[in-house]
């Protein structure tokens, strides 16, 4: 009994994958809500034309979709590490849970240089960027550490 409900276990990971998708495709139509808003916003509201506010919510948006596809990503993961095999690109199939790791971490390094971007572009106080940015570049050096070691 407790053998047979091991085995199907495998379907409780298709909870958390089916919840990753809605929460990429929700995030998706979210990023292109605001990219739409930022473009009406650019033709019906001047002051919105500024550089920095425009370059601001440039990144948000891809910001927004970056995290979306990160989640699609951990979708497509966790399903064909537990559930089955899915027909995606090579680059997307994954095998174990240390190439799914890897996919993470590098669009988490991502994430940090497109988040350390719009802390740049806002510019209000230089301390403050300078620590924002030596916090990122140590959390980039650990996790490229931390897959140089693993690989040897």
């Amino acid at each position: 009994m407790i053998r047979k409900l091991l085995e199907l276990g495998h379907a409780i990971a298709l909870l958390p994958a089916i919840s990753l998708f809605i929460g990429a495709t929700f995030l998706g139509l979210y990023g292109v809500y605001i990219l739409l808003e930022t473009l009406y916003g650019v033709i019906f509201k001047p002051e919105i034309r500024d550089p920095a506010v425009l370059s601001t919510k440039f990144i948000s948006v891809m910001d927004i979709h970056l995290l979306s596809i990160i989640l699609y990503i951990f979708s497509v993961g966790l399903y064909e590490l537990f559930v089955g095999k899915l027909n995606v690109p090579e680059w997307l199939r994954i095998t174990d849970i240390d190439q799914l790791k890897a996919k993470l971490a590098s669009v988490v390094i991502l994430i940090l240089a497109i988040t350390f971007t719009k802390k740049l572009v806002e510019w209000k106080n230089p301390v403050d960027t300078l620590l924002f940015a030596l916090a990122i570049a140590v959390i980039i050096a650990v996790l490229i550490f931390y897959y140089k070691v693993k690989e040897e």
